[in-house]
């Protein structure tokens, strides 16, 4: 019996990596025509010193802004870590640029079926540790530096928050928008999918990737956090548990739910995303303009615009 457990196991596991194979070469041919796509914004190389650098694009207001300096916003899309490109929220990231003002650094970090979390973190880290350093050059005011992002692109924004804190920069907002915070958690299984790909070595309870099991003191100190829940989503209790872990800790928290709007709404109703998903409809898309009015609005009050 014990010898038909193991033959089972192993066979699951051949087929396992037979798909992820599979999966790759799709996700592949993917990113190779994201990567060719025109884009609103400049696309630009962070340098990196002993490591690859850092795919980004770049967004400034379409009119000339009154202040010789401004804010920046470091913002990552969400995809479950292995899927979606930075291309897909370009209108999101003009929009932010125009509104806030604000210079926007769409960062399009490597997936995770190549470079294992929390390998992202990383690249976000240094992504806001060589503007910082060059803001003079860019025009932005290291003083107002935000992170943000969408799902998974939330999970990377709360994590580099902690990373910064640690490495002593401070930063003045950060925007997690429906976020994963708890790697731990099975996520109605997907997590149970997405382990073996995303951590193939362990340490998906660590606090940089899951930052709701963090110890209080660790979170004490962060920048104020901007939150958007969605109500009918498996990531809610994540996102409304670690909202009240960081108001046990100190950390001014803003948040606003929406009961009746799914997962992924403000992305899939922006005119870059693919058509014909079922979150594509007047109501959903109405919730997505609200929130894109509080986004705009919050992230004026902390970056003090």
């Amino acid at each position: 019996m014990e010898k038909t457990t193991e033959l089972t196991e192993e066979t699951n596991k051949e087929q396992m990596m037979a798909d992820l194979a599979a999966q790759q070469k799709a996700w592949a041919a993917q990113r190779k025509e994201w990567a060719a796509r025109e884009t609103v914004g400049e696309r630009f190389e962070v340098p990196r010193k002993g490591e690859p650098s850092v795919s980004t694009i770049l967004y400034r207001p379409s009119s000339p802004a009154a202040k010789k300096t401004l804010p920046v916003m470091f913002h990552m899309h969400g995809g479950a870590w292995v899927g979606g490109d930075a291309v897909l929220l370009e209108s999101f990231c003009q929009l932010l640029a125009d509104e806030l003002p604000a210079v926007i650094v769409n960062i399009n970090y490597k997936k995770a079926d190549v470079h294992p979390l929390p390998y992202q973190i990383t690249e976000v880290a240094d992504t806001v540790q060589y503007f910082a350093g060059h803001a003079s050059e860019y025009g932005i005011d290291r003083n107002r530096m935000a992170v943000g992002g969408h799902s998974a692109g939330a999970q990377l924004a709360a994590g580099a928050a902690l990373k910064l804190k640690d490495e002593g920069v401070k930063l003045a907002c950060q925007m997690l928008v429906y976020p994963a915070t708890d790697m731990t958690d099975s996520i109605g299984g997907l997590m149970d999918q997405l382990r073996p790909i995303l951590f193939p070595d362990g340490g998906w309870d660590s606090p940089y990737v899951s930052p709701l099991q963090a110890e209080e003191e660790k979170l004490r100190g962060l920048a104020p956090a901007v939150f958007v829940i969605c109500g009918p989503d498996m990531l809610r209790p994540q996102g409304i548990g670690y909202a009240k872990r960081l108001i046990d800790a100190g950390v001014s928290v803003t948040v606003k739910e929406y009961p009746e709007a799914e997962h992924g709404l403000l992305e899939v109703n922006r005119p870059d995303y693919t058509q014909g998903d079922d979150r594509q409809n007047p109501q959903q898309a109405a919730f997505a303009r609200d929130c894109e009015r509080y986004l705009i609005r919050e992230l004026k009050a902390q970056l003090d615009i």
